[in-house]
């Protein structure tokens, strides 16, 4: 989708040295997947916080703990 954007020079041009992309359209896609990339990671934690158990535990692991310890 072409979308008009008013982007800082200084701020895409530190971009495009810090990445190495040649382009603003490759900085700014790369942005735009980190910056997803970070919000699902977040989601995930949060959803892995809400949980009743540790999953990192293996299925043995988890069978031998009581019901009402988990």
């Amino acid at each position: 989708m072409a979308t008009t954007v008013e982007i800082p020079e200084e701020v895409l041009a530190e971009a495009m040295r810090l990445t190495g992309l040649g382009t603003k359209k490759a900085v700014i896609n790369l942005a735009m997947s980190e910056l997803v990339q970070g919000y699902r990671q977040r989601e995930a934690l949060s959803r892995l916080e809400r949980m009743d158990h540790n999953p990192f535990l293996t299925p043995e692991e988890l069978a031998d703990i009581a019901p009402n310890e988990r």
